[in-house]
């Protein structure tokens, strides 16, 4: 192996290395994984460091993660991520809990005016002034042994995120925007982002809003069991249903084996397996009360004063973004802006740093507290 980090492959090496990791302040976490024949991502290798001590655990060859799981959960060692959200499920599903405190370096350079969801390689770039290999992004992590290449690509995916931390969180203190990410952050850490809801699977079926009443509950009940049995047998639900064709046993309601051989979509196997289960998901669905039918979310649309005040606060928020040397993108997209006067809390204004940027000013300035007026050809708000 390279002679700045270490592979670890047995149990004793890792309890070594986790001790001395703990006594750390800070470290970079990244996860190789593969999720094509798997409904669960697989693990493949975990890369992390902090200072000098850096390393490639491959987690097929331990059998005892209890110093790794002890030091991710560690409430005074700051996890350090890039793009964290596939990261933090993975090792979710795979320890039973989330590591926390967390840093997202993504989410960072939001915060701070870089490129709209800048990708690693890109931060890297501009921070350290590195270009990282692309050669090895789509490589079999679950082979072995891996190449002494690839396990080099590897490291360097938190080689560098220890310093992109530094430099970042030193621009936050410098700008004042290091409070800015705490909500955002302890939302990332929340086990609920993890977990499955069944009851709201049915919102993610491609072709669903054609449906309603009780073939809506006819597909609810589908994807609802598609789910269960994809989590059990660990296997993708398009291998167990494609989404084409639970619509097309919604829209179609069969009652007999016949009908469902009708179903062009649905293959012969599925049928001989699962038959009499698809028969009676449909049957049920006539016996649910349709005050309990799912329904779809209510869209609001915005009158013409709604639509008007929402031109007002998109240009605002181009005055905010360009104060804050941010991209608009970034900030703001209408969706926003349209949620936030509907009132609604899925607008991403009232939540984090958004809200401490832009958010509170824009409820401000609805509520008629400020007014905007025009200096030196450029807008700007007013107390009233």
């Amino acid at each position: 192996m390279s002679n700045d980090y270490l592979y670890i492959d047995n149990d004793e090496a890792l309890a070594q290395f986790c001790a001395t990791l703990g006594e750390a302040s800070y470290c970079a976490i990244d996860t190789e994984f593969i999720r094509e024949s798997t409904y669960y991502a697989e693990l493949a290798l975990i890369q992390i460091g902090s200072g000098d001590n850096l390393a490639c655990i491959d987690p097929l060859a331990i059998t005892d993660f209890t110093p790794f799981a002890e030091l991710l959960a560690k409430p005074d060692l700051l996890k350090l991520f890039h793009s964290c959200s596939q990261d933090l499920e993975i090792l979710y599903q795979k320890f039973g809990a989330v590591p926390a405190p967390i840093f997202d370096t993504q989410l960072a350079a939001a915060v701070l005016g870089y490129n709209h969801q800048i990708s690693y390689a890109d931060l890297v770039q501009q921070i350290c002034g590195v270009a990282l290999e692309k050669k090895h992004t789509r490589a079999n992590w679950m082979r072995r042994p891996l190449s002494q290449d690839e396990l080099d690509y590897a490291m360097d995916d938190v080689r560098y995120l220890l310093t992109v931390y530094e430099r970042l969180n030193e621009q936050l203190q410098t700008s004042r925007r290091d409070g800015w990410m705490e909500k955002d952050l302890r939302a990332l850490t929340d086990p609920a982002k993890y977990e499955v809801d069944l009851s709201q699977v049915w919102k993610r079926l491609k072709g669903v809003l054609k449906l309603k009443g009780e073939k809506l509950q006819i597909a609810s009940d589908l994807c609802r069991w598609r789910e269960e049995l994809a989590q059990k047998q660990n296997r993708p639900r398009r291998w167990i249903v494609k989404d084409d064709t639970l619509i097309e046993l919604a829209r179609q309601k069969p009652v007999c084996e016949a009908d469902l051989s009708s179903i062009p979509e649905l293959q012969e196997k599925t049928i001989r397996r699962h038959g009499a289960e698809l028969l009676a998901i449909v049957a049920h669905a006539a016996q649910v009360d349709p005050a309990d039918w799912p329904q779809h979310d209510k869209v609001n649309s915005l009158d013409k004063q709604q639509l008007a005040l929402g031109d007002c606060l998109m240009a605002l928020c181009r005055v905010i973004a360009e104060e804050n040397d941010i991209a608009l993108a970034t900030l703001v997209v209408r969706k926003d802006i349209d949620n936030l006067i509907l009132n609604s809390k899925s607008s991403r204004l009232t939540q984090g740093w958004r809200f401490t940027m832009a958010g509170e000013k824009l409820l401000e300035f609805i509520h008629g507290q400020t007014a905007i007026s025009v200096a030196n050809d450029a807008l700007q708000l007013e107390t009233r």
